[in-house]
């Protein structure tokens, strides 16, 4: 791959197995950037070529690290580094949580603002409102609940198996004697088949 400043010419020729290792890392990214609903094949395209550009020159410092890896966790890196610009609220570890994730789609950015997602400052006020509000409105609201054991309601016949279960566990002669009669009538079932 290169530096998007690079222009195509100064490329280096890739083999067979690099080609597939990025289209495989291009088929990742893309489709992690649909599942944020992106829906402009162009932005897409763009957004994916600018984070394989950035996995391509790590890949130079991390060799042993596979194309579709570098290209993930270039992705994830780039987009919560850019929500929380955006949010001016520092994110967990630098990750992307489902509460961000959930910020964006609450603020339209699919619909309203895919033209402003990973573009960098000044965004449009009313674009970084929503994103505040929304991502305010993803947080946990906790509600007291409590929790009152209640009696088991079994039917007739659960009741009848558990009334049936209680007497064997007290009464050992019970169990052995419905064991017996159990086996006896086993052992009567197979000498009969073996009769036909």
């Amino acid at each position: 791959m290169g530096l998007p400043n690079q222009s195509i010419e100064t490329l280096r020729p890739l083999s067979e197995s690099e080609l597939s290792e990025w289209e495989e890392a291009y088929s990742a990214v893309e489709a992690y950037l649909l599942a944020l609903r992106l829906r402009n094949r162009l932005l897409v395209a763009e957004l994916v070529r600018g984070i394989l550009w950035r996995a391509s020159a790590r890949r130079t410092h991390e060799p042993e690290k596979p194309a579709r890896l570098l290209a993930m966790e270039e992705a994830l890196s780039e987009i919560a580094d850019w929500t929380q610009d955006v949010l001016d609220v520092p994110l967990e570890n630098r990750r992307l949580a489902a509460r961000g994730r959930l910020a964006l789609l609450l603020a339209g950015m699919p619909d309203k603002w895919q033209g402003v997602f990973l573009t960098p400052a000044p965004w449009p006020p009313d674009f970084v409102e929503a994103m505040k509000k929304s991502y305010l409105a993803a947080g946990p609201s906790f509600a007291a609940l409590t929790m009152v054991p209640q009696a088991l309601e079994l039917n007739a016949i659960g009741s009848g198996a558990a009334q049936w279960w209680e007497t064997m566990d007290r009464r050992p002669i019970v169990r052995i004697m419905f064991t017996v009669i159990l086996a006896a009538l086993a052992a009567l079932t197979a000498w009969f088949i073996l009769l036909d």
